[in-house]
């Protein structure tokens, strides 16, 4: 069975090895110093922590002037009942006493979706460049899920709070990102399917008996 260990030694080595590798070569892509105006668009997350983050360093921006308004996107949960995204919006509201600049995409689910409605809507939802909030990691994803899209504005600039640097965090949101990236490469009618499964549909929360007359 040694080999099976050395096996397994070089499997965990290789994995940690890229991750630190990703980590690392994601802390490069905030632009936050570079901004001059814009459509911040904040990513809705449910671990707390990140969302709060996220929130903070949107609306630090937009009281700087660096940013012109906030869009947060992602989060509907059909089943549930819940809209993560407008969640988030209330919280930036109510923190930056900006309401009137801060609204949110009410059927966003993920970042997918979240992306291919802003790209059809960028004009009149979010008119101006565009800047995306969110964890380091996930903005290489969303920068080049949005610039897939067949209707999308030329450039698109990023901005990532500092992140968490515990060791377990990482190694989980860069695992979390890899399963994210296999996600956006399958078909669509696949990608839809686990979604659901995951996320909820509107389908099945319309059949639900809670929300049943």
């Amino acid at each position: 069975m040694r080999w099976l260990r050395r096996f397994v030694f070089w499997l965990v080595l290789v994995d940690l090895v890229v991750t630190a590798l990703f980590w690392g070569g994601t802390r490069f892509v905030d632009q936050s110093r570079s901004l001059s105006g814009g459509t911040g668009v904040v990513f809705y997350t449910d671990n707390n922590k990140d969302a709060a983050a996220r929130i903070a360093k949107a609306v630090n921006l937009l009281k700087a002037g660096k940013l012109d308004r906030l869009y947060i996107v992602g989060g509907h949960r059909p089943q549930e009942g819940w809209l993560g995204s407008q969640e988030m919006a209330l919280i930036a509201a109510r923190g930056s006493g900006l309401g009137g600049r801060i609204s949110a995409d009410v059927e966003s689910r993920d970042t997918i979706s979240g992306i291919k409605n802003l790209a059809r809507d960028a004009k009149t939802r979010a008119p101006g460049e565009l800047v995306f909030v969110s964890n380091c990691m996930q903005l290489l994803r969303a920068e080049a899920i949005y610039k897939a899209q067949p209707d999308h504005q030329p450039s698109v600039q990023g901005v990532c709070p500092p992140g968490d640097l515990n060791p377990i965090d990482v190694w989980r949101r860069a695992h979390y990102e890899a399963g994210a990236w296999i996600l956006y490469a399958l078909p669509e009618s696949w990608q839809d399917a686990i979604l659901d499964r995951l996320r909820g549909s509107d389908d099945t929360a319309e059949q639900s008996p809670a929300n049943e007359s």
